[in-house]
């Protein structure tokens, strides 16, 4: 079904009686289609996570350029692009993908005679997207909000994306580089399996070179989650909790067993680094193909 709705976002603090400009944007709505654009004339696009589609529009509205987004409902991953499907790409048919396109763009005058907050999206969470503009008589502040399980990932580097895998017979290691662009980095996971789970164990952060290890139990063997936060902000049922199965494990005695069903959930943990130093990130992880699925890995701050 094709939907038009008109989308504003307000939330501005002025410093004194001025004209300020408030962006909008007249967008069509289109369910179960995802717009690919790989011509030769196609601008890049931007990937950000998303508690919904609401929050994807908003994202969209905060980044100027943007006139076309795509909202995957299934692993909450919101893509922005600055092409629209009359000018380059196509439109094809997927499942659980909304795609949303302007149709008018533009920039509204709005006087302003008293210092105003206001805003038509403001649920209790915590700040995702804040952009800040000055000039010698204005200060806009725009701002998102979202869950803070995700709201770290803007801007993060995704290690992992795994999407429908094959059941495997048994752990699959993984090993990155990465180089460290503030002191305090963090690691993301995210799963979905429908049916079965994944089993993730063994995860390690150390500075190359080092062999001091960065992350807390990160073999799970406390039998507990000290060290690690997680969260479902979709409300995903059978999210994932630490195990005890001398079987199923990598090594020792527990692992992270996720069988987050209908939504992704997110497995998180924090740890100290060093500006322009080179970290090596490595995890055992292991599916059992039940669909769909999906596991995804981010490093980030």
């Amino acid at each position: 079904m094709r939907n038009t709705i008109l989308l504003f976002l307000f939330f501005i603090i002025i410093t004194q009686i001025i004209s300020q400009d408030i962006r909008s944007l007249l967008l069509t709505k289109w369910n179960n289609i995802q717009y690919q654009c790989t011509n030769y004339g196609c601008s890049s696009s931007t990937t950000v996570l998303a508690l919904n589609l609401r929050a994807c529009v908003i994202a969209c509205l905060v980044n100027t350029n943007c006139r076309t987004l795509t909202f995957d409902q299934s692993n909450n991953q919101c893509e922005l692009f600055v092409d629209i499907p009359s000018q380059y790409g196509n439109l094809i048919t997927q499942a659980n993908i909304i795609t949303m396109t302007a149709i008018d763009d533009r920039q509204l005058s709005a006087p302003m005679t008293t210092s105003t907050t206001t805003s038509t999206y403001s649920p209790t969470t915590t700040t995702l997207l804040s952009t800040t503009s000055s000039s010698s008589s204005t200060t806009t502040t725009t701002t998102t909000t979202m869950f803070t399980c995700i709201s770290s990932l803007t801007g993060a580097t995704m290690l992992l994306n795994l999407t429908n895998s094959p059941s495997q017979s048994g752990y699959i290691q993984y090993s990155y580089n990465y180089i460290a662009v503030t002191t305090s980095t963090r690691l993301t996971l995210s799963f979905r399996m429908d049916l079965d789970n994944w089993s993730l164990d063994t995860l390690s952060v150390k500075r190359i070179g080092t062999s001091t290890e960065l992350l807390t139990n990160g073999d799970f063997d406390s039998g507990t989650m000290s060290g690690w936060l997680s969260c479902n902000p979709n409300n995903a049922t059978n999210f994932g909790f630490v195990q005890y199965n001398l079987i199923y494990s990598q090594s020792g005695y527990y692992f992270w067993k996720d069988a987050s069903t209908g939504a992704v959930d997110y497995l998180y943990q924090y740890f100290s680094s060093v500006v322009g130093v080179n970290y090596t990130i490595s995890f055992y992880l292991r599916g059992d193909g039940g669909l769909p699925n999906s596991a995804n890995v981010y490093i980030g701050f």
